[in-house]
């Protein structure tokens, strides 16, 4: 007997295979979890949280998420679909499953995208000095940006992914070179006053004060590790085989833990977190954008330019990197007819899916313009909301691969432990994560935004936005019931199969039984 492992039934959806090069695949990995604007936005609150033990705290937080990607490796060699966790969820757990996961990956991309804006529309106005920004200059550069970054997702897979290989290539140069000066800096002696020299125990997690602690440093490093996957729902474009295809997704994990680690010692050897110091990563002024607080004490008043700079690259390259995989998932959805056709469909000269790609953008600014008309703090605790809806798609994710693989994977240990056991781990430990978050969420106090009915506003941008798919899903099940019965994508388990000699066999036994 032999395993199959290849789910079955998946449809072309007229994509163009071999545009998207193996290194371009990893690279979308990279860029769509934006190091130079998640480091901006998330280092100094993480050293705020976590202290000196911020690195370990990185390390620790990646491992359920590094077995999640070990889940899509496995997935994306069984299923090299567009679809990744919609169709995954389908095929291994249900198609209600499935759609949630989609609409979960597709929720979290749009509240990602306005984050991206937000950052972009602040990081403008230090570019070009703009003390005052007025309500037109939001919109302006809002606009500009999330139509220059739909424009160019939408002129094809090959053309959008070489930008995103030279914006990720311009943006980790400059954190290279600038975690370099920063180590320089601190074995010159000219470190900041108040910052602690570089100690191993900052890698010891009996040292972290308290869970309490290390569950907000996890909800950090979740948000700025999520984007890794983003390459493998280009796997039906992706040159080579669907094995290779899913290897982009490790790598680009593993590739951004070390960027994270290296750089949070860099700056905090340098920096240090004492909050009434000027130059600390903690300090009231600067713990909203430590790297331009890194910046400018290295290059002096041009270091907010550059660090400015470098995050609108950074954001710019992250939206591109998110709207490609959700247009994709949109388009995967609608080839299954589990949303509306007009999504299935695929421009004959770009071989991209111009509809969806075109309105996953346009809802993101009109998100983002709603959002800003009420309250310019609701805008910043989008970026607090988007870890739900990741915890979710990464929990089906994870839940799928478990429960695809359960036939086959005991067949040998290995197998098990990496297809099962740890999927299955990180599914359980997501999903624990998950519901403290929302329950922290729905305090008043949580975030910046207050309260709505005495329910934190954050909890209800990020909850109850997500639980409103369950209403679209089940709108559109009475609408059209046909994928929701298993007709146009069945639910299907890895197995054993007879080999030839034994089905000649079993056949021949077969034969003399009837006799």
């Amino acid at each position: 007997m032999h395993e199959e492992t290849h789910m079955h039934g998946l449809k072309a959806k007229g994509l163009k295979k071999g545009s998207v090069s193996r290194w371009a695949t990893v690279t979308i990995g990279l860029a769509a979890t934006a190091p130079a604007y998640s480091l901006a936005s998330a280092l100094g609150y993480g050293a705020a949280t976590s202290g000196y033990q911020l690195p370990i705290v990185f390390i620790l937080s990646v491992i359920p998420m590094f077995f999640v990607a070990l889940s899509y490796k496995y997935l994306t060699t069984a299923a090299p679909d567009a679809g990744t966790i919609f169709t995954w969820g389908t095929k291994a757990i249900g198609p209600r499953v499935g759609w949630f996961g989609g609409w979960a990956l597709l929720l979290g991309s749009i509240l990602a995208g306005v984050a991206a804006t937000q950052i972009t529309v602040i990081s403008v106005a230090i570019i070009f000095k703009v003390d005052d920004m007025t309500l037109w200059f939001h919109f302006g550069v809002a606009f500009i940006y999330i139509f220059s970054t739909t424009y160019l997702t939408a002129l094809g897979a090959r053309e959008s992914s070489r930008t995103t290989m030279i914006l990720t290539f311009a943006q980790y140069g400059v954190l290279i070179l600038l975690a370099a000066i920063l180590f320089v800096r601190v074995l010159q002696g000219e470190a900041v006053g108040s910052a602690e020299p570089f100690s191993w125990e900052w890698f010891n997690p009996l040292a972290i004060p308290s869970f309490d602690v290390f569950l907000k440093g996890f909800m950090i490093a979740l948000f700025i590790f999520w984007g890794f996957d983003a390459s493998l729902a280009m796997s039906e474009e992706t040159d080579g085989n669907a094995e290779q295809a899913g290897r982009s997704g490790v790598i680009a994990m593993s590739i951004t833990i070390f960027t994270y680690v290296v750089f949070s010692i860099a700056a905090l050897s340098y920096a240090g977190i004492d909050a009434n110091d000027e130059s600390s990563l903690t300090h009231a002024n600067n713990i909203d954008s430590s790297i331009t607080t890194l910046a400018t004490d290295i290059l002096g008043k041009n270091g907010a330019l550059v660090a400015a700079v470098i995050i609108c690259i950074s954001a710019f390259s992250a939206t591109i990197s998110t709207i490609m995989p959700s247009a994709r998932i949109a388009l995967a959805m609608a080839t299954y007819r589990a949303i509306p056709s007009q999504f299935a469909s695929v421009n004959a000269a770009t071989r991209t899916p111009k509809f969806a790609t075109w309105t996953i953008g346009m809802m993101t600014l009109i998100i983002y313009t709603t959002l800003s008309l009420m309250s310019e703090s609701i805008v910043e605790d989008t970026i607090l909301s988007v870890s739900i809806a990741v915890c979710t798609f990464y929990i089906v994710a994870a839940s799928s691969c478990a429960l695809y693989f359960f036939r086959t994977a005991f067949n040998h240990w290995h197998t098990a432990l990496l297809q099962v056991i740890l999927p299955a781990i990180a599914a359980a430990i997501l999903f624990a994560v998950a519901v403290l978050q929302a329950w922290n969420m729905m305090d008043p106090d949580y975030g910046s935004s207050g309260s709505i009915a005495g329910v934190g506003a954050v909890f209800i941008i990020g909850v109850v936005t997500l639980l409103s798919g369950v209403v679209l899903m089940l709108m559109w099940n009475f609408y059209h019931p046909a994928f929701f019965r298993g007709e146009t994508l069945p639910l299907e388990r890895a197995h054993m199969v007879l080999d030839k000699d034994e089905k000649r066999i079993v056949n021949t036994e077969i034969a003399k039984n009837r006799d």
